[in-house]
């Protein structure tokens, strides 16, 4: 299990946090929330809103 503070993830890559889901076991109550919750973003103005990065 990670011990992540908040400050950490708030500077965390996606990269990184995607690299510690799929560290995490499968009877995980994030793992779980995660599988639950599918989402396909396709919008650009979407993905920039939830990755803080500019659309291109």
């Amino acid at each position: 299990m990670h011990h992540v503070r908040p400050a950490e993830l708030a500077a965390m890559s996606t990269r990184r946090f995607l690299a510690l889901v799929a560290a995490l076991p499968a009877e995980s109550r994030f793992v779980r929330a995660w599988q639950r919750t599918p989402r396909r973003v396709d919008d650009p103005a979407e993905i920039a809103r939830i990755t803080g990065l500019p659309a291109s």
